[in-house]
């Protein structure tokens, strides 16, 4: 089962009770950290000078066995079934799953103490959640073995964290498959949520981390299917009401965004262009949400945040650009171009260039600028950063989103029709404009969207979607002018490669000229349409 940065847990113990806070289901804040094996020494004699007493230091060996049934079946329904073996006990774990509007995971766990190293559907609290007609199914399928040393930290009085440092190994069992385990994982006992990522931060200045949103159960299934390279996540869906406050919304929507952005790290890194594309999504979606109530956010707070994301942004951009000029514009027409004298040339240089620009970001994913970036973020989000020290309990961020959300979308509308007037004699800058008012409303569309009836959304959608997307091929056209003198520049005979891009831009041109009428008409009836909100 895949989570994220921090892990919302949901959990109950062997007593069937909550482990803290009452009769209530506790909610607790993990944090996971990737180390390098050579870092995890410096590391843990950081958080050895912050242990609270010489008993606060413990060591574990875990031996943990997953279950499962040959076709996943607790895989599909969001669960993960282990035994584990630790301090001679046998304990087994049962956890489910409950992605609520693409928040970082949420998880129900119950465990029970077992006789045997398999699964036992009679176990008292584990075992009714266990579907009946898997029962008899189930079959190993990887196992963990982990080293850990667990410190717990008071960084303040009434704040407690426990330090996890884990090393090992995940190993599949059928086909053999293996892959190390070094990692720091701080949980949140008690207190503020904001110390963990204080924590966090304080070690960062000790050695470089990553925020690792994958389970060790999350790394086993993928063992087990031979998914060897890690794949791009399109962004879930959010869900909200219109009795949360605008602070709640801003602080779900920025959960949301930054899970998507966690999610597809390992994919950028990797080289894959829709990673790339999708960690982009992330941080588009989140400043659109931040522009559209940008007059009840404090200037400062707003400010720095959204320096924060267009760090973020900054090496996606370029790779993003070359993608889409090798995939959409260079690599159709090359084929029907096979022979044409300079097309090679270009398209060598594009990949050679492409290849250049997702180097840098695998370098940024990995740099601990980014990794201090992205807990800033969500430390900002997580304990609302916003707020003013003894500020007023009401001000414009304690307002429902239902009494704010048409405006918000009132005022996106607003821009796209005063953008688009007297379209066809738009310059490309003002159409760039228009395109990026598009997409915002777009955003701030599917971002709300759940306040209204889905069936009017989705018709209000449906002319926009075909919109925004021939306005961003118009951009991407524009884009590529400036790629092909580029590729001219850093190339050793910049002659063909200008005469095959010329060849190519030409091309595109007038296939977009062809179709600018249709553009227009599209456009008029986007601003005709009913603003579903206002119903």
């Amino acid at each position: 089962m895949a989570s994220t940065g921090p892990v919302r847990r949901l959990q109950r113990s062997a007593g069937g009770e909550p482990r803290s806070r009452g009769p209530h289901i506790s909610v607790e804040i993990e944090l996971k950290l990737a180390a390098a094996p050579a870092d995890l020494a410096a590391l843990t004699r950081a958080l050895g000078a912050m242990a609270a007493g010489e008993r606060a230091v413990r060591q574990h060996h875990l031996v943990s066995t997953y279950f499962d049934t040959f076709d996943l079946a607790l895989k599909r329904q969001g669960a993960n079934l282990r035994v584990r073996a630790a301090d001679g006990r046998l304990i087994q774990t049962l956890k489910t799953a409950d992605r609520g509007g693409g928040d970082l995971l949420a998880r129900g766990e119950w465990e029970d103490e077992v006789a045997e190293n398999r699964p036992d559907p009679h176990a008292a609290h584990s075992g009714p959640r266990l579907p009946v007609e898997l029962a008899d199914q189930l079959r190993p399928l990887f196992v963990t073995e982990i080293a850990r040393q667990a410190i717990e930290i008071e960084p303040n009085p009434g704040t407690r964290i426990e330090a996890a440092i884990d090393t090992g190994e995940i190993r599949a069992i059928d086909n053999g498959r293996s892959e190390p385990v070094s990692e720091i994982e701080l949980e949140l006992k008690a207190g503020d949520s904001a110390a963990v990522y204080d924590l966090a931060l304080r070690l960062l200045e000790t050695a470089p981390l990553r925020i690792d949103w994958r389970s060790k159960s999350e790394r086993g299934y993928r063992l087990v299917e031979g998914e060897l390279r890690p794949s791009p996540v399109h962004a879930e869906a959010v869900t909200i009401d219109s009795g949360m406050s605008v602070e709640q919304v801003l602080q779900t929507i920025g959960r949301s965004c930054l899970a998507q952005l966690l999610r597809n790290e390992h994919a950028a890194d990797d080289g894959q262009p829709e990673g790339v594309h999708q960690m982009r999504v992330a941080v588009r979606r989140l400043r659109s949400l931040l522009s559209a109530i940008k007059k009840q956010l404090p200037a400062e707070e707003r400010r720095a945040v959204a320096d924060q994301l267009a760090g973020l942004a900054a090496p996606l951009g370029p790779a993003r650009n070359l993608d889409v000029f090798s995939a959409e514009l260079l690599g159709p027409l090359r084929c029907e171009r096979p022979d044409e004298p300079g097309w090679d040339e270009l398209s060598a240089a594009a990949e050679r260039a492409r290849g250049g620009a997702h180097d840098r970001v695998a370098e940024e994913i990995l740099s601990p600028r980014h990794t201090e970036a992205v807990l800033r973020l969500l430390r900002w989000f997580d304990t609302s950063g916003w707020r003013a020290p003894h500020a007023p309990e009401t001000s414009p961020l304690s307002a429902p989103i239902g009494a704010v959300a048409s405006d918000l979308l009132d005022r996106r509308r607003r821009n796209v029709r005063q953008r688009s007037r007297h379209f066809a004699r738009l310059t490309p800058k003002e159409r760039h404009r228009l395109r990026i008012a598009v997409k915002k409303l777009r955003y701030t569309v599917e971002l709300l969207r759940s306040l209204y009836p889905q069936r009017d959304a989705r018709r209000y959608l449906k002319p926009l979607k075909p919109v925004q997307d021939e306005l961003g091929h118009a951009n991407d056209i524009r884009v590529a002018y400036g790629l092909v003198i580029e590729l001219g520049n850093e190339a050793e005979d910049a002659g063909p490669i200008a005469e095959a891009g010329g060849q190519l831009l030409e091309l595109h041109e007038r296939a977009f000229l062809r179709g600018e009428p249709q553009l227009g008409k599209r456009l008029r009836r986007l601003n005709r349409a009913e603003p579903f909100w206002r119903r």
